[in-house]
């Protein structure tokens, strides 16, 4: 399986898609033709960290928006259904890659409310390969040693 940051956005994209059809889900901000209400995949700052051999861990951080048109009726009320909904839709992400599909679980899920949009964040950690290359030895340390006499 080939895990990448733009098929772990499609992933979600195509979750937040299945559950909500009417809503339209965009991958990067956009000024215009934004159809209220939608949903916005944000990467947050992320890491990668060396692990054993030629693995990493990769921990990715994500920030699910979901904005709505400004003063609709019964704002606060649809916002908390949709914080409902993501609880509930992403304890884990159904990740393809086009040809594979694996269950990936999320981690520190929280929400807030700021200027009526609702910010929905989560992390991913996986465990990833990296291309790998042997590292032969470059010189070989002398060693020293004497028996010491009495």
């Amino acid at each position: 399986m080939i895990y990448t940051i733009d098929n772990m956005v499609k992933s979600i994209a195509l979750m937040l898609s299945g559950k909500w059809d009417t809503i339209p889900v965009y991958d990067s901000p956009t000024q215009q033709g934004v159809k209220f209400p939608c949903f916005f995949v944000f990467l947050m700052p992320s890491n990668l960290s060396d692990e054993v051999d030629d693995r990493a861990k990769r921990e990715l951080n994500f920030d699910v928006v979901y904005v709505q048109a400004r003063n609709a009726p019964n704002a606060n009320a649809e916002i908390y259904s949709i914080a409902d909904g993501l609880d509930t839709l992403l304890d884990y992400v159904q990740y393809t890659d086009g040809e594979t599909t694996a269950p990936i679980h999320t981690h520190d899920r929280a929400y807030s409310i700021e200027d009526q949009e609702l910010h929905y964040k989560f992390r991913m950690i996986a465990r990833v390969s990296l291309p790998y290359t042997e590292t032969p030895m470059q010189e070989l340390e002398e060693n020293d040693v004497e028996i010491k006499e009495k």
